[in-house]
C-alpha cells in the first residue's frame, strides 16, 4: 500500500449553527419564516475522529502489512458515520434545489436593475471609503430677486434716458439759463405754420428764420413767418445758406431783395454750415474766404452792419477765425461739447432736437443762447433809422 502525503491535516473553520443560517436566509434572500424547514440539518463529525485518524495514518507503517490489519475498530465506526454524512449532505442539496417558486422569483426581479448601475470608477470608490457626490450650492431667492430688481432698474433707467435724449428734454451740453438767460429756436419751413402770437409767449427771447440760400432758393414759408413775427415783440432774425461754389455778392442781393428791410430785428446770419458733399471734397479755402467776405460786405452796404457768420469748429478754424472776419460775431455751432473757452463767439448752437409749441408739424427745432450779457444782446439788434425799405 502506497505512504500518503502528509497533507490531509484537518483545517480549522467556523461553522454557523442552523438557526443562524436560516435567520440570515430569510434577512437576505425573502425566504418564508418557515424556510427553516426545508433545510435538512447538517451531520456534524467530531474532530476528535479526523485527529484520532490522523495520528493513526501518522503511526503506521504501510510497508508491514500485519501492522495494517491491527487497524482499529473506532476507525471503522468513524469512517461508516463520514459515509452517513456524505449522504446526508447529498440529500439536502436535492431538498434545497425544491425551494418554492415564489423565492425563485424574486431573484428573477434582479434582472430589471438598469444596465451600469454596478458599474464605479476607480476615482469614485477606494478600498476603504466611497467618496460622496459634490453638493450642488443652492442660490437664496431673495438674492436672485434683489439681482432681477436692480436689473430692472438700471434697463428702466436707460430706456427713460433715452426718451429724454430723443425728444430733447435732455441733452449732452445743455446750457444753464442762469449762465444763458438769452436763448431761441431756428424756424424752417419744415416747421409748418407757426402761431406767432402764442409762439412768442414761450420761454424764448429771440428767434431766426430761414430766408433764402444761394442765387435762387426762397424758404416757401417765409412770408408767413416774416409777418407773423413782426406782430410780435419777439425780436427775431433772418438767415442766408451760404453755397461756397457761387458768388458771395449775388447771393448777398439775392437775399436782401427777399429779405427786404431789417429795422428792428436782429442783425442777419449767414450758415456756412457745409453740406457733407463739399466736406470730402478737396476746397480752396482761400476762394471760399473771398466769397463770404464779398457777401458780408454787401450786407453791410445794405443794412449798416456785417452779419453773424454761422459755422461748426472746421470752417472756423480754417475761415472764419482769421482777422479777414474780425468784424462779424460768430455764431459757433457745437451740440455734443462745451463752448471752447479760446472760440470767439457770440452766439452758441448747442442742440438741433429741441420742441416747442404752437407750430404745426412738432418736429425738433435747433437751439441757440447768446454768449454775454445785455450789452451784448443789443449789439445785434438793427436800429429802426437804418431801415430804407419795409
Amino acid at each position: 500500500m502506497e505512504n500518503r502525503p502528509d497533507k490531509d491535516k484537518p483545517k480549522s473553520s467556523f461553522r454557523l449553527s442552523d438557526e443562524a443560517r436560516a435567520e440570515i436566509d430569510r434577512e437576505y434572500m425573502d425566504a418564508p419564516a418557515d424556510y427553516s424547514n426545508y433545510i435538512r440539518p447538517r451531520t456534524v463529525v467530531p474532530n476528535n475522529i479526523f485527529n484520532n485518524s490522523n495520528q493513526y495514518h501518522n503511526n503506521i507503517d504501510y510497508n508491514n502489512v500485519d501492522e495494517y490489519n491491527d487497524y482499529p475498530d473506532e476507525y471503522e465506526d468513524a469512517s461508516d458515520e463520514y459515509g452517513g454524512f456524505q449522504d446526508g449532505y447529498d440529500d439536502m442539496h436535492d431538498e434545497y434545489e425544491a425551494i418554492p417558486d415564489d423565492i425563485a422569483d424574486e431573484f428573477d426581479n434582479y434582472e430589471d436593475i438598469p444596465d451600469g448601475f454596478g458599474d464605479f470608477s476607480e476615482a469614485e470608490i477606494t478600498e476603504d471609503e466611497e467618496e460622496a457626490p459634490p453638493k450642488k450650492k443652492k442660490k437664496h431667492w431673495l438674492r436672485r430677486l434683489i439681482i432681477s430688481v436692480i436689473v430692472l432698474c438700471f434697463t428702466v433707467m436707460a430706456v427713460d434716458i433715452g426718451i429724454l435724449f430723443f425728444t430733447g428734454h435732455l441733452w449732452f451740453n445743455e446750457p444753464r439759463k442762469r449762465d444763458y438767460p438769452i436763448r431761441g429756436p431756428v424756424i424752417t419751413e419744415k416747421a409748418g405754420e407757426v402761431q406767432w402770437k402764442r409762439f412768442a409767449q414761450q420761454n424764448i427771447q429771440i428767434c431766426y428764420i430761414r430766408a433764402t440760400k444761394g442765387i435762387s432758393y426762397e424758404d416757401k414759408l417765409f412770408e408767413k413767418n416774416k409777418e407773423g413775427s413782426g406782430q410780435t415783440g419777439l425780436p427775431t432774425g433772418m438767415i442766408h445758406i451760404f453755397d461756397p461754389m457761387l458768388d458771395g455778392e449775388e447771393q448777398a442781393e439775392h437775399f436782401i431783395e427777399v429779405c427786404g428791410g431789417m429795422g428792428g430785428r436782429l442783425r442777419p446770419a449767414v450758415d456756412c454750415d457745409l453740406s457733407f458733399f463739399y466736406s470730402i471734397l478737396p476746397s480752396d479755402s482761400k476762394k471760399i474766404a473771398e466769397r463770404l467776405r464779398a457777401y458780408a460786405d454787401r450786407i453791410e452796404e445794405e443794412y449798416g452792419c456785417t452779419p453773424i457768420i454761422k459755422c461748426d469748429s472746421g470752417f472756423y478754424e480754417d475761415i472764419a477765425s482769421a482777422e479777414l472776419f474780425d468784424d462779424c460775431p460768430i455764431w459757433y455751432v457745437s451740440e455734443y461739447h462745451k463752448l471752447p473757452k479760446d472760440v470767439r463767439a457770440d452766439l452758441w448752437g448747442y442742440s438741433s432736437r429741441v420742441k416747442f409749441s404752437f407750430y404745426e408739424n412738432h418736429n425738433f427745432l435747433e437751439m441757440v443762447v447768446l454768449n454775454g450779457g445785455e450789452d451784448d444782446y443789443y449789439k445785434l439788434l438793427i436800429d429802426d433809422a437804418s431801415d430804407e425799405t419795409e
